[in-house]
């Protein structure tokens, strides 16, 4: 039931009318829609929180090193478009991906009316993301 609810939910997104949902909705979703969705990284765990006056919305991913770009871009578009749908109104967002026990986990951070430039607008290409939106670093 739930697989056939996801679909639902994204053509909501693509209205302008579309309703919006609380942090711990939008966490359900979020895990639905991970769990669902083939070729998707796993995700750990998400956290949203104000810093400095800034709202974020963080996840926590597994990947494999040689799947890092699609586990990235798939990632932030999830990230862009659930908070399109989300009562809180988000600013940043931090992708923390892990690559398994012996390795550090590396952090992606980006502005959110940024990343929607790119992902849900179409505005700007995805060069021009990475050069001027995103930032990646170690731990």
């Amino acid at each position: 039931m739930i697989k056939q609810l996801i679909p639902f939910i994204f053509l909501q997104i693509l209205f302008s009318n579309t309703p919006k949902y609380d942090d711990a909705q939008i966490s359900g979703m979020l895990k639905n829609y991970f769990l669902s969705t083939e070729n998707a990284p796993t995700l750990i765990g998400q956290r949203f929180y104000l810093n400095r006056g800034e709202m974020t919305f963080q996840l926590e991913i597994e990947s494999t090193i040689e799947d890092v770009n699609d586990a990235l871009l798939f990632s932030f578009n999830a990230v862009s478009r659930f908070t399109n749908i989300s009562k809180t109104i988000f600013t940043h967002s931090i992708l923390v991906m892990h690559f398994g026990e012996n390795a550090y986990p590396t952090i992606a951070k980006t502005e959110i009316e940024c990343s929607k430039d790119f992902f849900v607008r179409g505005n700007i290409k995805e060069d021009k993301w990475r050069k001027n939106c995103l930032t990646i670093g170690g731990n």
